[in-house]
């Protein structure tokens, strides 16, 4: 069973050629990129700054029922408190995929346990057996936990909001339970 979210009509289902406006946060990336790489050597001289992951948690729609959820991530974390994260997801009953770019900011509670902060953006479609094929970017908004449980594995406790916005009509809010490996 496959429960597809409500889109607006588009310029291309209207064959109305509307002007495509550019992203407000896209000038934010380069600023992003070049503080990351200034910050590199220093990271590199103390620890490995890659890490991979996988994650398997739920995702809802604010009028539509559950979905499953699966994905992957890289980050990158040049300084201790700040880094930045790339990420795949696919919502299975939603019929959709998401690839995500955000900052990543954490906050160290104990020696294992951190507060993690992440705000960016989402580029969503909808599979080609959906409704219309629709697709989008939106901003991303995530809050969690990260424990690390040995030298080098970690787990991750999070919970995501996408911003309904444009063609996503509704807002995605999904729970991520992620297993780390620090490369």
């Amino acid at each position: 069973m496959t429960t597809s979210l409500d889109y607006p009509r588009t310029a291309r289902d209207t064959d109305d050629s509307r002007r495509v406006h550019r992203h407000p946060w896209i000038p934010l990336a380069p600023v992003l990129l070049a503080l990351l790489v200034t910050a590199a050597p220093q990271a590199l001289a103390r620890r490995p700054p890659w890490a991979v992951g996988v994650n398997i948690g739920a995702s809802r729609a604010s009028r539509d029922g559950t979905s499953k959820d699966f994905g992957l991530a890289l980050s990158y974390r040049p300084l201790s408190w700040l880094g930045v994260r790339a990420g795949y997801e696919s919502v299975t009953a939603y019929e959709m995929t998401l690839a995500e770019l955000t900052a990543d900011v954490s906050v160290p509670l104990s020696a294992r346990l951190r507060l993690i902060g992440m705000a960016g953006g989402a580029h969503w479609s909808e599979s080609p057996n959906g409704r219309r094929g629709a697709h989008g970017f939106n901003p991303l908004l995530a809050a969690g936990l990260s424990y690390r449980l040995a030298r080098p594995w970690g787990v991750r406790l999070q919970y995501q909001y996408i911003i309904g916005r444009g063609a996503l009509t509704q807002s995605l809010r999904s729970v991520l339970l992620s297993i780390r490996y620090r490369l």
